[in-house]
Order: C-alpha cells, then structure tokens, then sequence
C-alpha cells in the first residue's frame, strides 16, 4: 500500500522508495528509486490491459499515460479493454466479470500461443 500511495504521489511508476536514500543506494545503487521504463518492455510481449470508467484508483486519465508509453507496442499483442460502468473492485466482486472481463483475457492469451 505505501507504494501504490508513493506511485500517486509522485505521479510516475518507480520501484519502492525506502525514504531514505542510503536506503535506497544500498538497494538500487542509487539516492532515488529508479523509475520503471514501461517503453522498455518488449514490443511482442502480450499484454492486456482492462479498465473501468468508474475507478478512482486506476482512473482513465491514468491508463491513457499508460497506454501512451505503450504506443508502439505490437498491435496483435496489446489488448485494451474499456468498461464504462466498472469500479476498482468490480474486477475482482463483479458479478458478471467472469463472462466481461476473465473470459476474454484467457481468449486472448489462448490466441498468443
């Protein structure tokens, strides 16, 4: 949780930052945590991507800067799903999110083999 919390403070998606920075140097070799290059992950790796109109942890604006470093990802490897009506926890406690949401990452996956 106090990760998720600096990853919203901060505004950028870095490994944890230990708050001190002999801390971190002695973690990561450096007086601040690095920050993850999401452009970096490998263009065919499959990924998909779910997200709901209605979540205020994981909000659009959010998920499109995600997206956005993942532009030039492969396009048969990328899955991005828009749920208007879903809620942080709806992906976990929706009733129906068997058939909205886990039935169409396994399809996927099924399809990157």
């Amino acid at each position: 949780m106090v990760h998720l919390a600096q990853t919203v403070r901060d505004g950028v998606i870095a490994k944890y930052n230990y708050g001190r920075p002999d801390y971190n140097r002695m973690h990561y070799g450096e007086a601040k945590p690095p920050v993850y290059n999401i452009s970096a992950i490998p263009r065919n790796l499959p990924i998909f991507i779910s997200y709901g109109g209605q979540d205020a942890l994981s909000d659009v604006k959010d998920v499109l800067l995600l997206l956005d470093s993942l532009k030039f990802h492969d396009e048969d490897k990328l899955m991005v799903q828009f749920i208007k009506d879903y809620a942080h926890a709806d992906f976990i406690m929706g009733t129906n999110a068997k058939d909205i949401v886990y039935n169409q990452v396994l399809r996927f996956f099924k399809n990157q083999q």
